[in-house]
């Protein structure tokens, strides 16, 4: 973001070359940058420029509210909007748990997934930022909470995700836990990072997703409210194992079989994440506050993509 005197040097020289009736013109250029309620004004003639310039006005200076203060949620190099879901990550279809619970007569099916939460605040006089999740939980795979020798080769094989980890503070236990062999204990609710250590990197690759050091572990169930198209979806799953039905062609060889299975994962993901809210609490450096929420989706799903997630602004 460009500096405030710039921006207000640029909204002045925009303003310059409108050409609209001067009372108009006066009364923008006489604002300032407190963002008051005025009555709209009332003009018959003004060029559409002038209205372009407006609408510049209302849109700049209104992130400069409160001292200059202004933050926004990124994934890479791109923005999180309110308009689209934005793609945060995508992961090869491998890091998802499923299993059945039977109990008398009745069969429950379980789905859990962990995805990497690769959210970066950008933004202005920003002192920290805690994150806040419902209908899921945080797991920091490289916290130093087990001291097992094969546990210190895995940190010591991913030095660099254990930096990162370690400067993650605050982090409040989750009290709805999910069943899980993926983690059982440490799963988190929030978490609290400063401006100047939150984790920044680009994916290159599958490998450097999964090993991301923060990840969502979600998960769902045939016993939740859900959609019929998850229900189908989960029943495909059960009715589709290449173990019991290579004769019908159900095996990874088979393409058509593949593109099934990775359209019953999409929905299944997708029903499952539509649950999964995170709130971003950014604490500015004069103790002001500010913030924002985020739900995501499962945006694809295919043999050469792997499954692609993303997430808006709410």
């Amino acid at each position: 973001m460009s500096d405030y005197k710039d921006t207000y040097e640029l909204y002045q020289s925009v303003l310059d070359e409108v050409h609209a009736p001067d009372e108009l013109v006066k009364r923008i250029k006489a604002k300032n940058t407190k963002a008051k309620k005025s009555n709209r004004v009332k003009f018959l003639s003004a060029a559409a420029a002038c209205l372009v310039a407006v609408m510049f006005f209302t849109l700049v200076f209104g992130n400069f509210n409160g001292g200059g203060n202004s933050f926004a949620l990124k994934t890479s190099a791109a923005e999180i909007g309110g308009e689209s879901f934005v793609e945060i990550a995508k992961v090869a279809p491998v890091g998802f748990e499923s299993g059945s619970v039977i109990e008398g007569d009745k069969k429950t099916q379980i789905f859990n997934c962990t995805i990497p939460f690769a959210i970066k605040c950008d933004g202005r006089n920003i002192k920290s930022i805690k994150y806040i999740v419902e209908n899921a939980v945080f797991l920091f795979p490289y916290d130093k909470h087990v001291s097992d020798s094969h546990v210190s080769d895995f940190l010591q094989k991913y030095r660099n995700q254990a930096a990162a980890s370690d400067k993650i503070t605050e982090k409040i236990e989750s009290n709805n836990k999910i069943e899980s062999y993926i983690e059982r204990v440490n799963q988190y609710s929030s978490y609290t990072v400063s401006f100047d250590d939150q984790i920044n990197t680009e994916f290159k690759d599958y490998a450097e997703m999964q090993a991301f050091p923060i990840q969502l572990l979600a998960g769902i169930s045939t016993d939740e409210i859900i959609s019929e198209e998850a229900k189908n979806a989960f029943a495909d799953l059960n009715s589709m194992s290449p173990k019991t039905d290579t004769e019908n062609g159900k095996s990874l060889s088979n393409e058509e079989y593949v593109n099934e299975l990775m359209n019953d994962f999409g929905v299944i993901y997708n029903e499952m994440l539509g649950k999964v809210k995170v709130t971003a609490e950014i604490t500015y450096e004069d103790g002001t506050t500010d913030s924002t929420s985020l739900r995501f989706s499962c945006l694809s799903a295919d043999q050469q993509n792997g499954i692609v997630f993303g997430a808006k602004t709410v």
